[in-house]
């Protein structure tokens, strides 16, 4: 039985697009997933449906000033809508990568008619924006055929040279990893529960994947350690340790620097976890914001050593700490505060790649100081504001958006920093237990 859609609840609100949404429903509710293609091919692809009213409606729509400024939000929905009926149906999901692949055959279409045209062109300006990189994110996430499987060999996440032939594949191939990023691209309409209940499993099931092999290779290298240590390898004791690969995408030599970095004791004897608590633990004995301002550039600056000789970074992130919030220098500390200044460090770090200010900015900081050392700020703000966590990964995918159709071998630094994330995350936010971090180092 084919339940109504709600028309009041769609955005935008108008009589022609919920025609469309009806429509499109019920056809996904009943019709086979290539049946669905050819007819959302047919109607926004060649601009006609055997649905009369259907075709009036987009033909409304089309040439309406109103409806072409609606049209990207329009689009969207249809799709999302589509996406939705078939989240229930592993079968049907295999079809939605060729469900976004018939936006790619506007290309070859021509038309001397003045709708069809109109059409053409819109479907084109479609593909240029942030909600069809959104939509495609979507696509990559929630269908099986994307999930990357990976060992200890797919090393291709750093400028290390590499064999491995992923080096080709876009990074949006590799999505499915970092589901941190997920919620990011959910639609917002509450109407697609069935959508974002599918992704919400999806992102448990495969954070809880990889904890479970991070954890596991974690206590793997404790006991390759120990049993070296006992000097019992020569004699064949290592032979019964059942391996467990590395499964991150950067290298051996990254991957201990990782380690290092966020759960061994690299700074006064304490590990980076520890130095973030005794930070926020000092925030009672801080009289003003300003001390807390002055506190928190030392905290973030320590051990932080740039590649390039010319590389001021120091002195901008004194600046910027400096002019934020300035009228409330003399003012107690309060969470808001600290909450409000950690999402402008965020900005300031990793400038939008939409911006025409300077958006190469987070990879122009990424190749001064190293991946490590830029993921190492990142979460020692998350760290001492764990709030402030939404907005570094809103903004992360973001960059990730901007880049998802590149080739990994051309940014190698951002599949590196989306790693290192992956790991800091894991070991913070995840179910890991880190108590076996001292028999690492």
């Amino acid at each position: 039985m084919i339940k109504d859609v709600d028309s009041s609840a769609w955005q935008p609100i108008d009589r022609e697009s919920n025609i469309i949404y009806q429509y499109l429903y019920r056809c996904a509710a009943i019709q086979s997933p290539p049946a669905v293609i050819k007819e959302f091919k047919s109607l926004f692809i060649q601009g006609r449906n055997d649905n009369l009213e259907t075709s009036q409606a987009l033909k409304k729509i089309i040439l309406s000033p109103l409806g072409k400024q609606q049209f990207e939000a329009i689009l969207s929905n249809c799709c999302y809508l589509i996406l939705d009926c078939w989240s229930n149906t592993p079968e049907s999901l295999s079809y939605v990568s060729e469900l976004i692949n018939t936006f790619d055959t506007i290309h070859q279409v021509t038309s001397v008619d003045r709708r069809r045209k109109q059409l053409i062109q819109l479907v084109k300006n479609y593909q240029q924006t942030q909600s069809y990189f959104k939509l495609r994110a979507i696509i990559a996430i929630i269908n099986p055929q994307e999930i990357t499987n990976v060992t200890s060999t797919n090393a291709i996440a750093t400028n290390e040279a590499s064999s491995s032939s992923n080096t080709n594949k876009i990074i949006n191939t590799y999505l499915t990893r970092y589901t941190y990023l997920y919620q990011f691209f959910l639609p917002q309409a509450s109407e697609f529960n069935q959508l974002r209940e599918l992704v919400k499993t999806l992102q448990n099931k495969r954070k809880q994947d990889f904890e479970f092999r991070l954890s596991q290779h974690l206590i793997y290298r404790v006991r390759l350690k120990q049993t070296a240590k006992m000097k019992l390898l020569s004699r064949g004791a290592g032979k019964v340790i059942t391996k467990a690969d590395n499964p991150t995408l950067i290298s051996e030599r990254a991957f201990k620097i990782a380690l290092t970095q966020y759960i061994a004791k690299v700074e006064d004897k304490a590990t980076i976890l520890q130095r973030s608590q005794h930070f926020v633990a000092n925030n009672n004995l801080r009289n003003s914001y300003q001390v807390f301002k002055q506190d928190l550039y030392n905290f973030l600056i320590t051990n932080i050593k740039p590649r390039n000789s010319n590389c001021q970074f120091s002195r901008e992130l004194q600046q910027k700490i400096d002019q934020i919030f300035p009228q409330s220098n003399t003012k107690p500390l309060n969470n808001t505060l600290i909450l409000q200044t950690c999402r402008q460090l965020f900005s300031f770090l990793i400038m939008e790649p939409s911006s025409t200010i300077d958006h190469h900015k987070f990879a122009n900081l990424v190749a001064n100081l190293g991946t490590a050392q830029v993921m190492m700020i990142l979460i020692k703000i998350t760290l001492i504001c764990p709030e402030s966590k939404v907005d570094l990964e809103n903004k992360i995918a973001l960059i990730f958006t901007y880049y998802q159709l590149h080739n990994i071998q051309d940014i190698p630094w951002l599949m590196k920093s989306l790693e290192h994330l992956l790991i800091a995350f894991s070991i913070y936010f995840g179910k890991i237990d880190v108590s076996i971090a001292k028999h690492i180092n």
